[in-house]
């Protein structure tokens, strides 16, 4: 029966801890994401290997008639690392965000302390003499600090939702699997599966991330001139508008301020796009270029958005000229493309006159 038992947890778990090794030997030859990213994924790779085996020992542990220190133990770590791992979690998801106040790390502290401390005084858990599992009265201390990162993690993915649908759904899905996964292990008495989903999630959303540095912009976020060919390609049977948009005198901004200055202009002219133009594709086709794709809008549609936007920028030093061009399945894409592109000129030279005007 005991070789029956071990074999039967080979067999849970091989997969798993099979996935988080090669996913760490991928991160240490990976040189796609900052290291910061790289160090959480790292270490949050790590800790659920260490939760899987913490949960594998408390689960051996707990068919024994008596409670044990490994039982005990391991309890205790499993308490800590759910809601470390977790928080890793929420660092990667706010990489583009300020970054998050030390405050954040309170709650950490806190339930590893109260954990560690359940072993002499089952102030979170205790174990009866037949080994059964009771909460002391603070047992969902490690459940409450999860849930609290999780939401903190779904708080960041709202934020780049304009910019990034699918990196908030990826989040979702993990989140709604891991929160499953715990309620089963809590409530119905399932063991490991907990662990192993996050694993699994660690490991689906660093290869989610990797695929979406080859798709955007770094910078801003947008997708690249590569995925607005490859879109463009998708809708040929189907009526579109193009907008083009070019950022004026962006190289005035990075001589005169530095490139800070520069990527600052970036950033809050796209953050006007994003607000102006919630149901476009945006992309960065260029270092102060961007394109606009629309479905199902019609020309004046999008002319009225451009006056929208324009307006949105007059407080703010930077202008961005716009074109719109319209395209029908059976015209040629790229002469609808260099027709955008005309009237975007057309809007730059527009905008610059009426600069040489203020300044007189």
């Amino acid at each position: 029966m005991e070789f029956t038992l071990i074999r039967g947890l080979i067999q849970l778990n091989y997969q798993s801890v099979a996935i988080s090794i090669i996913l760490l030997v991928f991160i240490c030859t990976n040189k796609t994401f900052p290291r910061n990213v790289l160090m959480y994924f790292f270490v949050a790779c790590i800790l659920a290997l260490l939760l899987t085996f913490a949960d594998n020992v408390r689960y051996l542990s707990s068919q024994l008639p008596a409670p044990t220190n490994a039982r005990y133990w391991s309890s205790a770590v499993g308490y800590t690392l759910r809601p470390i791992t977790i928080f890793l979690i929420f660092e990667v998801s706010g990489r583009n965000q300020k970054r998050p106040s030390a405050w954040y790390w309170i709650p950490i502290f806190f339930n590893t302390a109260i954990s560690f401390l359940s072993i002499p005084t089952g102030i979170m858990f205790f174990f009866t003499d037949d080994n059964m599992l009771g909460h002391g009265p603070l047992g969902y201390l490690c459940h409450f600090t999860t849930l609290a990162y999780a939401v903190l993690i779904i708080n960041n993915s709202l934020k780049i939702y304009k910019s990034n649908k699918m990196e908030t759904v990826v989040i979702a899905v993990i989140i709604v699997f891991a929160s499953a996964a715990a309620v089963l292990e809590h409530f119905f008495l399932f063991s490991i599966i907990l662990a192993q989903t996050i694993t699994i999630g660690i490991v689906f959303y660093f290869l989610f991330l990797n695929v979406q540095v080859h798709k955007r912009d770094t910078l801003t976020n947008l997708l690249n001139r590569r995925c607005f060919y490859l879109d463009l390609r998708r809708f040929l049977n189907r009526k579109i508008i193009v907008l083009s948009m070019d950022l004026n005198d962006l190289k005035r901004w990075n001589d005169n301020y530095g490139h800070a200055a520069g990527d600052t202009a970036i950033k809050t002219c796209v953050d006007f796009m994003l607000t102006t133009f919630p149901k476009a594709r945006l992309y960065r086709t260029g270092g102060d270029e961007f394109m606009a794709i629309f479905l199902n809008f019609t020309k004046e549609q999008i002319l009225t958005l451009v006056r929208q936007f324009h307006a949105k920028l007059e407080p703010t030093p930077y202008r961005v000229a716009c074109g719109v061009a319209e395209f029908i399945p059976g015209d040629d894409i790229e002469k609808i493309i260099s027709q955008s592109d005309r009237e975007m000129y057309k809007n730059k030279k527009a905008l610059k006159s009426v600069e040489f005007e203020q300044m007189k």
